[in-house]
C-alpha cells in the first residue's frame, strides 16, 4: 500500500520551479486493499478534460506478449492509487503554503474485472502498451499540470543520438523527496522507423522497475536561431533557450537482462493520442 508522507510547507515559487513535478506521479496498482505493483503515470489534457497516461500491462495487471498476470499473486487490478499534492493553505506573507502529499484512488472496472474504464489503443489494442483514463473528476481541486502542456510549442522532430530523460519513479516513494526522477537515455535508432511495424522507438537506457509508464522527453538546446512553433509561425533568433518536447511513454527493456544491452522501449507520442482519441475501452 502507499505510504503517505505527512503534509509538507513549500514555497509555491520553489515547488513549482519544476512544473513537471506536478505532472508525474508515483503508481500503485490494487486488488481491493492488497497492493499488487507500482510503476509511474503522467497527465495528458484534451479540450477541458484531464487523462491519466501509462502503460497497458499496468492497468490490464497482464504482459501484453504472452497474456499472464504480472503479478505474482495472480491477481489482476481493480482500482489505482496515484498520488498528487494538495494545497491546504493560501500562501503566508513569505510565499509558503501548506500542502497535502494524497494518494487518489479511482476504480478501474467492476470487482469481476469487467467493465473496464480505461483506453487501450484504438486498432492495435495491447500490441501498444499504452492505456489512458479519464480522471478529470478525480483531479479536481488538485495542484496537477499537464505534460502537453508544460513542453515547448517548438515543432522538434527527435533524432538518433540525441538525450532523452525517462521521467518518473525507478525507487518508488522517495522519503523527503516526493518528486518524479529524471533518468537520461539516448535514442539507439533511427526514430523514423517503425520496429516491428508499431510505433515506437528504441532508448539506451539503464531504467529499472518502477519507471514503466513514464514519461519521456526530448531536451533541445536552440543556440542562435529560430524555430518553427506548432501554429505554423516562426520565431525570430533566439540566442539561447532549452526546448522540451514530449517523444512518447517508457515501457521496459527491450533486454532486461543485465548482461544485454540495456534496450528500452518507448511508444511514440502518436500512441498517446491516438489512445486517447480513439476512446475503445480496454480489454484486460
Amino acid at each position: 500500500m502507499v505510504d503517505v508522507p505527512p503534509p509538507v510547507s513549500l514555497p509555491p515559487q520553489g515547488f513549482l520551479s519544476s512544473l513537471w513535478n506536478n505532472a508525474v506521479a508515483f503508481l500503485e496498482m490494487c486488488y481491493g486493499n492488497q497492493g499488487l505493483s507500482t510503476g509511474s503515470c503522467f497527465f495528458w489534457q484534451v479540450g477541458d478534460r484531464t487523462y491519466l497516461l501509462t502503460n497497458w500491462h499496468n492497468l490490464a495487471g497482464r504482459n501484453p506478449l504472452t497474456g499472464k498476470p504480472m503479478s505474482d499473486t495472480g491477481a489482476i487490478p481493480d482500482r489505482i492509487r496515484f498520488m498528487a499534492y494538495k494545497r491546504k493553505t493560501e500562501p503566508d506573507a513569505h510565499g509558503y503554503a501548506h500542502l497535502l502529499y494524497l494518494p487518489v484512488e479511482i476504480r478501474i472496472c467492476e470487482d469481476d474485472l469487467s467493465n473496464a474504464k480505461w483506453f487501450e489503443h484504438l486498432e492495435l489494442g495491447r500490441s501498444v502498451d499504452v492505456a489512458a483514463m479519464d480522471v478529470t473528476d478525480a483531479v479536481t481541486g488538485l495542484e496537477i499540470r499537464h505534460v502537453n502542456a508544460l513542453e515547448s510549442d517548438a515543432v522538434l522532430e527527435p533524432f538518433t543520438s540525441q538525450d532523452v530523460f525517462v521521467v518518473g519513479f525507478p525507487f518508488g516513494q522517495i522519503t523527503g523527496a516526493p518528486a518524479p526522477v529524471w533518468k537520461r537515455g539516448t535514442i539507439a535508432l533511427d526514430p523514423t522507423f517503425n520496429p516491428e511495424g508499431l510505433p515506437k522507438m528504441f532508448v539506451d537506457t539503464a531504467t529499472r522497475e518502477g519507471m514503466s509508464g513514464s514519461v519521456v522527453i526530448a531536451r533541445h538546446i536552440i543556440v542562435n536561431r529560430a524555430y518553427l512553433k506548432k501554429d505554423g509561425t516562426k520565431t525570430l533568433p533566439i540566442l539561447y533557450a532549452t526546448l522540451d518536447v514530449v517523444v512518447g511513454i517508457y515501457s521496459g527493456r527491450h533486454y532486461p537482462d543485465l548482461e544485454k544491452a540495456q534496450i528500452g522501449i518507448v511508444w511514440k507520442r502518436k500512441a498517446i493520442e491516438e489512445t486517447v482519441q480513439g476512446r475503445k475501452l480496454g480489454t484486460p
